[in-house]
């Protein structure tokens, strides 16, 4: 599912320069979003983790060393539909290999355990992350 195929609404675009001193805030926001949509401080604090992940990619990973500083973004897009908060976060970047390298594939995984469900969509002119949670669901075990 990419944005474009979402029903939901959307209460949140919010475009920050890809720096870890942005993160923070990209955090609050979306936290705020999930206290006012109905979700337990335990599935808020799923949410800003996975977040957190997601965006830390995009700022560790998906634009080169040399790239401009006005061109190197992270856009956070939130959406509620009648079941799930949808969460994505996209870069104008270069990509990603699917699966990612066992060492840098963590952050997937963790992303996947605490959400109900994550999907990634990447090429050539960036990368997206589509994360959803329900205000009623748990963590969810991942079998080792």
């Amino acid at each position: 599912m990419n944005a474009t195929e979402i029903s939901g609404d959307k209460v949140l675009h919010l475009v920050v320069p890809a720096k870890p001193e942005y993160l923070s805030l990209v955090r609050l926001v979306v936290a705020s979003i999930a206290g006012d949509s109905g979700f337990s401080d335990e599935n808020i604090g799923d949410i800003k983790v996975a977040l957190s992940e997601a965006s830390t990619n995009v700022v560790r990973h998906a634009y080169p060393p040399d790239a401009e500083d006005d061109a190197m973004l992270i856009e956070i897009n939130c959406y509620e539909d009648t079941e799930h908060l949808l969460i994505e976060v996209r870069d104008q970047g270069r990509g990603m290999p699917l699966p990612p390298p066992a060492s840098e594939g963590l952050g997937l995984g963790i992303m996947g355990s605490l959400m109900d469900s994550v999907e990634v969509e990447t090429g050539k002119t960036g990368t997206s992350v589509l994360m959803a949670k329900s205000p009623t669901s748990g963590r969810r075990t991942v079998a080792s």
